[in-house]
């Protein structure tokens, strides 16, 4: 069948000509086709890139281009649309794609390959014994690092984490039941001390569970914690005295925090510790180390603006026969564990993956070599810097710009509340995404260099073996002449 409109040759039971798109019904003599009055609508467009043409009764959608398809010679043809060139079919999923590239041309990390939360935690609620448990913790020590070879490169399965978390937990609300129990003032400190240690401590230890190479001892981690750990809260308060420092806290403590870890680490101890993983960790272990520390700070500033605000006063004036120190410290308490709690909970999004980005940023430039001033200045490692600070200095954007949110009714602190618990989010689940890009990265390390020592255990192989070389022939024997 001829199409009437261009002459291209069409299999018998089309509908469209295959070239032009033109109706064909028109031209088969179908009964009732001529009769039938033209479709109503625009006029045939030209052929598109994929060398056919909207029927004229149909338009693509926005963003499309028309496809005609005919899965076998004399079957009906089919039109369907594709996205056009450089058209994404859904525009939030392909800003998400690009954002995602940014960041991780950013961080120099690639994109992220067979990772799944299910898969992460698959073997979270596993059962498992007292000595697997003790032989898991054991691990890191100079006896009881595995090998090399036997390092598995892919994703990790955490699963002590958990129970950390859950043990912290249960012991949590039963102290402080016990406190409500019997108002023994004296629970109200271990209160305090879980209620700041338990969730930074349970994502820490996810973090050391990621460290696959298995070369860093929890001695090592407790080690780095306490004194990394104070050296960090020291170099940020002496920062803080400089008054042109006072208001950039992402400067000052991600800086502050990443020389703590380079400090501790410094050294013939670098040389045990070449992975990028480690690197995550020993930042973590300081971030956390941190975090705890500010987050007694705000249960202390909790505390003065609950005596402040009058508070206190009106508890002494609500009961004026007298009231105990048991009643005084059941009402101060509340507030204090508020913002404890609070910032517990926060912690994971914030110092911990913020310095956790920092150090293995350092130690992808480091590797097993002692630090040294050029490393600060190499580009790969400042473009990565750059995103906890940025984060940093977002989360805390109420303290340097005061007057940024300046709410004058109750709906308006309402709602920017709601903002900055939006933004919080926003940056909590940017920070992971970098942190797991890197991790990945990591483990891409050990790879190489499980390929780069099998390798050399090759060579040496080969050369102790005289295998792939050649060797002169001997020269025969000398031969005794027989008397």
């Amino acid at each position: 069948m001829l199409c009437p409109r261009c002459g291209t040759e069409n299999t018998a039971g089309n509908k469209f000509c295959k070239s032009c798109g033109t109706s064909l019904e028109a031209a088969s003599g179908v009964p009732g086709a001529a009769a039938a009055a033209p479709p109503a609508g625009p006029p045939p467009v030209a052929p598109t890139a994929g060398g056919y043409a909207v029927p004229p009764s149909t338009q693509p959608p926005p963003g499309m281009v028309p496809m005609l398809y005919q899965p076998y010679p004399g079957a009906p043809q089919q039109v369907y649309y594709v996205p056009a060139p450089g058209k994404h079919v859904n525009a939030g999923v392909g800003m998400m794609e690009d954002l995602g590239s940014k960041i991780r041309e950013l961080a120099s990390t690639d994109k992220l390959e067979g990772f799944s939360f299910k898969e992460l935690f698959k073997e979270t609620f596993a059962k498992r014994g007292t000595e697997a448990i003790e032989d898991y913790l054991s691990a890191g020590s100079p006896r009881t690092t595995p090998p090399l070879e036997m390092v598995d490169t892919n994703w990790p399965k955490p699963w002590m984490f958990f129970r950390v978390l859950a043990g912290l937990a249960i012991a949590y609300a039963a102290v402080y039941a016990l406190f409500l129990y019997t108002l023994n003032e004296k629970v109200m400190i271990t209160i305090i001390v879980l209620a700041t240690f338990a969730v930074p401590c349970a994502t820490l230890m996810l973090i050391w569970e990621m460290n696959t190479p298995r070369n860093v001892s929890i001695a090592t981690v407790i080690y780095q914690f306490v004194v990394a750990g104070g050296i960090s809260v020291v170099l940020i308060t002496l920062w803080y005295m400089i008054p042109m420092f006072d208001n950039l806290p992402g400067i000052v403590e991600e800086t502050s925090k990443l020389l703590a870890v380079v400090i501790i680490t410094y050294g013939a101890r670098g040389a045990r510790y070449p992975y990028q993983l480690n690197g995550i960790l020993f930042g973590a272990t300081v971030g956390a180390a941190y975090a705890c520390s500010e987050t007694l700070g705000y249960g202390l500033d909790a505390v003065l603006e609950f005596i402040q605000g009058g508070g206190l006063q009106q508890v002494i004036a609500a009961n004026p026969q007298g009231i105990s120190l048991a009643v005084v410290l059941e009402t101060l308490l509340k507030p204090v564990l508020s913002a404890l709690n609070l910032r517990a909970i926060l912690s994971p999004f914030c110092h911990i993956v913020w310095t956790g980005i920092a150090a293995g940023a350092f130690w992808r430039v480091k590797g097993d070599r002692p630090a040294s001033l050029s490393m600060f200045l190499d580009g790969r490692f400042l473009r990565a810097f750059a995103i906890p600070v940025v984060l940093h200095s977002l989360w805390d954007i109420q303290v340097e710009f005061p007057n940024l949110f300046n709410p004058q009714t109750q709906a308006q602190a309402n709602t920017d509340a709601h903002i900055i618990d939006g933004l919080m989010a926003v940056l909590g689940a940017f920070a992971w995404y970098v942190l797991f890009t890197m991790i990945q990265q990591g483990l891409h390390q050990v790879r190489d260099m499980q390929k780069a020592q099998l390798e050399h255990t090759m060579e040496h192989v080969q050369a102790t073996l005289g295998l792939g070389t050649m060797r002169r022939p001997m020269a025969p024997a000398p031969v005794t002449p027989v008397a």
